[in-house]
């Protein structure tokens, strides 16, 4: 036991950003879990189906976070990224409502999913029991569930298709699921999303080629994406970007094949690669 009220600063810091390094070497010896999870997520998406989160307290919070972040860096419809989270129709994530197993199966109810879509259900304990009623209703529908949680042996991993367990053991401040834990889940997230989304052809080379251009910072950000992949300045990068609508798979095209704008578009939207278009 360590008096984190009583110890100097600079200890209590260093003490807390050590306690992190347990994060990574958990989310290291799950990585086996990770990758068998990436096509279960990869082929949700290439059937064109939606990517629910799940989880409650602070593992609703980075569910939520991970479902946010996802349509502007890969270009999915927002209504293909999901958040069913506890207690989220307050303001603040209510911690109290992850002990209500309706609401759980009311929110996967009502988001009608099917076997072309995933859940990714996110539990430090792997016992919540919102998240835990979620997952439930979800397996019944015929919905993969990819489950991430922070102790081995869990009801939530146990219903599971895929179970990610990156065990963080105990916490600085004991109990707090938001430090290690939720740095590991937070590793995790990231890491099975980006692989997934990078495998069903969302990403190029290591390029971001479905970035939504939605403010000056990642509109210059496309036209650099599309000046690097089709050797051209970024004064032509724009202006194909401004021919093309916004799309950076079409710019691309329309720059590297030649192709007339309406046709670029035409043809990037036919293959789920950039890569798969320009070699067509």
């Amino acid at each position: 036991m360590v008096d984190l009220d009583r110890a100097p600063a600079p200890d209590v810091v260093a003490l807390l950003i050590d306690g992190q390094e347990t994060a990574l070497a958990a989310a290291r010896a799950a990585s086996p879990a990770i990758a068998a999870a990436v096509p279960v997520l990869r082929d949700a998406v290439l059937r064109g189906g939606r990517l629910a989160f799940t989880g409650a307290g602070t593992s609703g919070r980075l569910a939520a976070a991970e479902a946010a972040e996802l349509p502007g860096t890969f270009g999915l419809a927002p209504e293909r990224c999901l958040a069913l989270i506890a207690g989220a129709d307050s303001a603040i994530i209510d911690d109290s409502a992850e002990d209500d197993t309706d609401d759980g199966s009311a929110q996967a109810q009502a988001a009608r999913l099917g076997p072309d879509d995933v859940l990714i259900a996110v539990a430090a304990s792997g016992r919540t029991p919102f998240t835990l009623a979620a997952a439930s209703c979800a397996r019944a529908a015929g919905t993969p569930v990819i489950a991430v949680v922070n102790a081995s042996a869990t009801p939530l991993a146990a219903l599971a298709t895929v179970a990610v367990e990156a065990v963080t053991g105990d916490e600085v401040l004991r109990g707090s699921s938001r430090l290690a834990a939720g740095t590991a889940q937070k590793i995790v997230l990231n890491t099975l999303t980006t692989a997934a989304l990078a495998a069903a052809g969302h990403v190029h080379g290591d390029l971001m080629i479905d970035v939504v251009p939605a403010n000056e910072k990642l509109r210059e950000r496309a036209a650099g994406i599309v000046a690097e992949i089709a050797q051209c300045s970024p004064a032509t990068a724009t202006a194909a970007l401004a021919a093309c609508g916004g799309d950076t798979r079409a710019a691309v095209v329309h720059l590297v094949r030649g192709l007339p704008p309406s046709d670029a578009r035409a043809l990037a939207a036919a293959h789920p690669s950039l890569r798969a278009a320009l070699e067509a």
